[in-house]
């Protein structure tokens, strides 16, 4: 019976593609625009933990100096996951298609 299923299952195929797909060139400008607010949201983060750094530092604040800290390295992994967030996405398909 588990034999039967397998080979049924291992038949099956899928090619993903946006030919034909009605809103297909909308769906990718979303998703390009949403790729440039998760760059803008890290660079904010970036800029607003780089002044709590700098005034927590000047002020004695050693927590707000942490948070600081926090929100710089937040904002460069956020960057650095959005430009690789395609990248991921395709070398996990190709690897789970093989």
């Amino acid at each position: 019976m588990l034999l039967a299923l397998v080979r049924v299952i291992s038949d099956v195929g899928a090619t993903p593609t946006t030919a034909g797909m009605p809103g297909a060139a909308l769906i990718q400008q979303l998703l390009n625009w949403l790729s440039q607010l998760a760059l803008f949201g890290s660079f904010a983060s970036v800029l607003v933990g780089a002044a709590v750094y700098g005034v927590s530092q000047q002020t004695g604040h050693l927590s707000g100096g942490y948070r600081g800290k926090q929100l710089v390295l937040a904002g460069a992994a956020g960057a650095c996951l959005a430009g690789l967030a395609p990248t991921i996405i395709n070398l996990l398909f190709k690897a789970a298609s093989v």
